[in-house]
């Protein structure tokens, strides 16, 4: 078993030592120094604040907008019913961008389901905790995805939350055919890990255990 996590060059920009991060959005008239997110130690920053209800679109800069982020496009998070989020950076490579509000369902698209952003049959599977799974068998070769908020492209992909964020590819192999999708909505994370089929695990098992027998009988 394996795991092959491709990530995009821009998600691994490393963000500049000591700087301060701020929150510039269509909340505060797009202010590359409107709110300004506190450290938390460990390159992890955070801030709590008041969007108004509904959806927004953001992104994280250093006060000015010589550097954002996302590279890929604008952040977007939805609120509260009382217009509340809490946005959260993770500043270490590869960044990410988190918020504590979660829409609740999601989709994993790829070309290998032809980039369909309202497909049941690849809704993710909320695990709890804003953890979503989804997995397919696949034919051996390189592939694409990214998850997204069901019916839109808000995103969680290789660059974190962005809209239409950048994809991020995996290998499908002949003896790893299944793909398992892994999002972590509030972190802003995507994973892939490629496995064997169940049945043929399941075979390999039994064969473990049936040799162990037999060793045990001599």
């Amino acid at each position: 078993m394996r795991t092959l996590l491709v990530i995009a060059a821009l998600a691994v920009i490393v963000s500049p030592a000591g700087a301060d991060y701020y929150v510039a959005g269509d909340f505060n008239g797009w202010n590359a120094s409107g709110n300004v997110l506190t450290d938390l130690g460990g390159g992890i920053w955070q801030a709590s604040m008041n969007m108004g209800a509904g959806r927004h679109e953001f992104k994280i800069t250093i006060g000015d907008w010589s550097q954002n982020w996302p590279g890929s496009g604008n952040s977007w998070t939805y609120t509260d019913g009382d217009g509340n989020v809490t946005v959260t950076f993770d500043s270490n490579a590869p960044v990410a961008i988190g918020v504590d509000v979660d829409p609740g369902a999601w989709t994993a698209v790829g070309d290998w389901q032809g980039w369909n952003n309202a497909d049941a049959a690849t809704a993710m599977a909320a695990q709890g905790g804003g953890i979503y799974k989804y997995q397919q068998s696949l034919a051996p070769g390189w592939y694409q995805w990214k998850a997204v908020n069901t019916g839109s492209w808000d995103a969680i992909g290789a660059d974190s939350r962005s809209i239409n964020a950048d994809t991020q590819w995996f290998e499908v192999t002949a003896a790893n055919p299944t793909a398992i999708f892994t999002l972590d909505a509030l972190n802003g994370r995507i994973g892939v890990e490629v496995v064997p089929e169940p049945s043929s695990l399941l075979a390999l098992v039994g064969g473990l255990l049936g040799l162990g027998g037999l060793l045990r009988r001599r």
